[in-house]
């Protein structure tokens, strides 16, 4: 694989990234706002759906430049964008039915909507592992469009377009939004019961701080990011971004602006600062080989 497909790819990566951080900022303004919940569902879909669009002419414009970029848009990027409209239907739909009365009520109908989403994932148990797992070895049958399934049973899917979607993006979509709402309907089950614990701001420091440049820091996120180590692949950048700040006590700055000097380095490879990690454990491998105490 050479450099200049990796900058391709890393920059098609930072475009959807682009896009998905300013769709979840304006569903969250949606979710905080005191519309009601009609007008709120009727937004928020307006805002999944042009996203959806701009997302698909941005694919069609340009296409993909190999299957990896086709399995990794279908497996990852498009899941999470039309995961957001799957909630917004099962929040509307969890809101408007939850009954008026006491406490054991609610919780009674909360643990039920709990036991329907793991009804579901046990339904689809092989392809929820399959997700769950990080597992590749479908992946061609699973997120290329066109892909011949006829051997296999594939769940049903609303209005699939061929050109922009494939036999399980939609179902990975589910499993984001499904298991999205397992955790708001924990948080509801918390809150009724008092164990809801607010989240601990005042963590003891580590004691282990970045001391390193901040454009080192970069790579490793990026580096993390677009390799899917994290949530299984999952992980957005914003969110790796506040883990490290938090675990290195270190303030990363416009961190897609650290991408474009990573990008734009014109002697030194792109991923400098892994390279010489690579290169100083190789050494340090070497040297241990080497190295025979007497008598061994």
């Amino acid at each position: 694989m050479t450099v200049g497909f990796i900058l391709i790819v890393a920059m098609n990566h930072e475009i959807f990234e682009n896009l998905y951080v300013k769709f979840t900022a304006e569903l969250d303004v949606l979710r905080a706002s005191d519309t009601g919940q009609v007008k709120n569902l009727a937004d928020a879909l307006a805002v999944v759906r042009n996203s959806l669009i701009e997302l698909r002419q941005l694919t069609l414009a340009d296409d993909f430049d190999s299957p990896s970029a086709e399995i990794h848009f279908f497996k990852v990027i498009k899941p999470k964008f039309y995961a957001q409209k799957i909630l917004a239907f099962e929040r509307y739909n969890l809101e408007m039915n939850k009954p008026v009365g006491t406490t054991e009520m609610l919780r009674a109908y909360f643990e039920d909507e709990l036991r329907q989403l793991r009804r579901f994932f046990q339904q689809y148990a092989f392809l929820y592992q399959y997700y769950r797992s990080g597992a590749v070895e479908l992946d061609e049958l699973y997120f290329i469009r066109g892909a011949e399934m006829s051997s296999l049973i594939i769940p049903e899917m609303p209005d699939p377009d061929p050109l922009f979607s494939t036999s399980m993006d939609y179902m990975f979509a589910k499993f984001i939004a499904f298991e999205q709402m397992q955790q708001l309907i924990l948080k509801q089950i918390a809150v009724l019961t008092g164990t809801a614990v607010a989240a601990d701001l005042s963590a003891p420091d580590s004691g282990v701080k970045w001391t390193g440049k901040i454009v080192n820091l970069g790579e490793l996120v990026y580096g993390l990011y677009y390799t899917g180590q994290l949530n299984h692949g999952n992980a957005q950048i914003s969110e790796i971004v506040a883990a490290f700040e938090r675990m290195f006590s270190v303030k990363i700055r416009d961190v897609h602006h650290t991408f474009g000097e990573i990008r734009e380095r014109k002697v030194s490879s792109p991923s400098k600062f892994i390279d010489s990690m690579g290169m100083a454990i190789q050494q340090r491998v070497e040297e241990d080989l080497r190295y025979k105490p007497p008598g061994y």
